[in-house]
Order: structure tokens, then sequence, then C-alpha cells
């Protein structure tokens, strides 16, 4: 039975609810808490957890909203109902149910017939300061071998090495982190992309910087210098494959500014949530810069952050 009937089910009995039963105080007109509302740091517990996000918006009257899975980008809820404290969710294939307690979720997730357990919390509201003031500059890079960075999984090979100054991934394998987390800063990053391939470099480790073959392309979320599902660029000044390309990516709080060889893309605008494939759900705390190196051969240098002083 398709498991959007589940939640069309879960709708109907909440259609028949008696008007006359009694809501809680922060209880909506259409019948759920409306303390449900707004954007959610998941995390998929047990012994292999990983992060999801999700955001729940009223719409015309309507409950609906975006899930951002383990991989890919965020994705429409294909259903959703909620009642009381109760919430069920419907996407890509995936059937989540959780209850609300004020401040947190508990819930239970169904995916071709294997159940996890997840829990929720409220995603921080991270403002950019006003007037950040800003340290030395940190060589994150030293051009001659991979001092200070590490593989993210260490279950596959890890295809990065130091190559007269450059920072090589040769095909696909591992990803790579730094070993020191940061909280806001700016970015300088020079990266050379292949014909067909395809990186990322992932902000405090939540955040994807598409990094990718656009050139000529109409910008996309999904293309170069798109914050990946969640912000698309104004513009997409992209060079052609085996060209070095420049970023100057400014992070402040969730709100980010890319510019491209030159060009500003993204003008201080708010990340929503964590993108996909990132290394958790704690959107408040510093975390390292990442290069995607599961999707084939890229090559980055020049690669110097300054952070902000407190």
């Amino acid at each position: 039975m398709p498991r959007y009937f589940y939640a069309l089910l879960f709708a109907g009995l909440m259609a028949c609810t008696p008007e006359t039963e009694p809501k809680t105080e922060n209880e909506t007109a259409t019948g759920h808490d409306a303390g449900m509302l707004g954007r959610w740091d998941v995390t998929v517990q047990g012994e292999n957890s990983y992060p999801l996000w999700f955001e729940l918006i009223e719409e015309g009257g309507a409950l609906a909203g975006r899930l951002q899975p383990r991989g890919g980008h965020a994705l429409a809820f294909d259903a959703v109902a909620a009642a009381g404290n109760s919430l069920t969710m419907d996407v890509a294939e995936t059937m989540y149910e959780g209850t609300f307690d004020g401040d947190t979720w508990n819930g239970v997730g169904t995916r071709d017939e294997v159940s996890f357990v997840w829990t929720a919390v409220r995603a921080p509201e991270l403002p950019a300061p006003e007037n950040p003031t800003w340290g030395d500059p940190v060589e994150l890079f030293n051009g001659t071998d991979l001092t200070g960075w590490v593989p993210q999984l260490g279950d596959r090979p890890s295809e990065w090495r130091a190559e007269d100054g450059v920072l090589v991934n040769e095909e696909s394998g591992d990803n790579l982190m730094t070993t020191d987390k940061f909280g806001d800063f700016k970015l300088h990053i020079e990266v050379n992309v292949p014909a067909g391939s395809n990186s990322g470099i992932y902000l405090r480790g939540r955040h994807e910087v598409q990094v990718q073959d656009d050139h000529g392309k109409e910008p996309h979320a999904l293309f170069m210098g798109g914050i990946y599902g969640q912000i698309t660029p104004t513009s997409n000044p992209a060079l052609p494959a085996d060209e070095w390309q420049v970023f100057e990516i400014t992070l402040l709080g969730r709100w980010v500014t890319v510019e491209l060889n030159g060009e500003t893309i993204i003008d201080h605008q708010e990340i929503p949530g964590i993108t996909g494939g990132a290394l958790d759900a704690n959107e408040g705390e510093p975390g390292p810069i990442l290069l995607q190196g599961d999707h084939g051969r890229v090559l980055y240098r020049n690669i110097v952050l300054t952070p902000t002083t407190p």
C-alpha cells in the first residue's frame, strides 16, 4: 500500500475531529501546535548517525515544506499532516512520524520497511554580526603536503595529494577536510574543474558551495557557485573546464556572500539549512572546510581563510 495513503488517512481523521474538541493553548485553527512551524535540524540516531533538515510552513491554510535527505538536495513534501503535537511527513518514499514537545522532536522513520529513530531541535537563527573584525589570514594548504587535512570517512581510498603547490584529487574517493574548525570567516580558494567533473566546498562542513563544470549554463542552485539546493546564484560567470577559477566566500552566521571570478553571484543571502552530505546538523557550532572528493578529478590551490575575531 503506498505510503502516502497513511498521510492521507491521517489528514482524513483530522478532518473528522469534532469542532467542539478543546484546543491546546498554542493550537492553530487547522488543528496543530503552532510551535511546529519553522526550521529543524534533525539527527538520525544509531551507530551510523547522520543529519537531516526540514522546514515546516503554512501556505494557503495548509501545511507545506521541504526536507533535506542525507544526500542530494532538499525536496518538497509529497504529503504532510499534523494534529495536536503529532506530525507525519512523506518525502522521497520515506515516511517520517514525529511527536513535538514544544522545543524538540522525537520520531521514527520508515523507508523500504527499514525503520530508524530521529530527533530534532529548532535550527538556530545565526544572525550575521553587524561590524565583524577580522583576524590574520590562515593558509589552510601549505602546497607541499596534507598537513592540517584528513580524510572524512576512511572507508574508501583517499585520492588526494599535494603536487607543485596544488591539492589534487586524482579520481573519485574520500572527501578531505581540515582538522581545524571555524565559525565566521572569509575564504579565498581557487579551483580547476575538468570537463564533466564535480566537487563541492562545504562551509563548516554543512553548507555546500557547488563546484562543477557549468560554463555557459543558466544559473541554478545545483550548478557552479550555488548553495546546493538552497540558494540560486544571480549569474554564472563560470569559466570553461580545465581553467583556474577563483572563489571569494564570506560566511557570517548563516548569511553567505559568494564571488566567482570577480563577480558577486550571491550577495549576503540567508542559508536556510544544511545541504546534502553535511557532516552533522549542529548548525550553531564551528566546523571544518570540507572538499568533496567522491565525484571525480578536481584541483584546488591557494586556500586561505580569514576568521573573525571575538
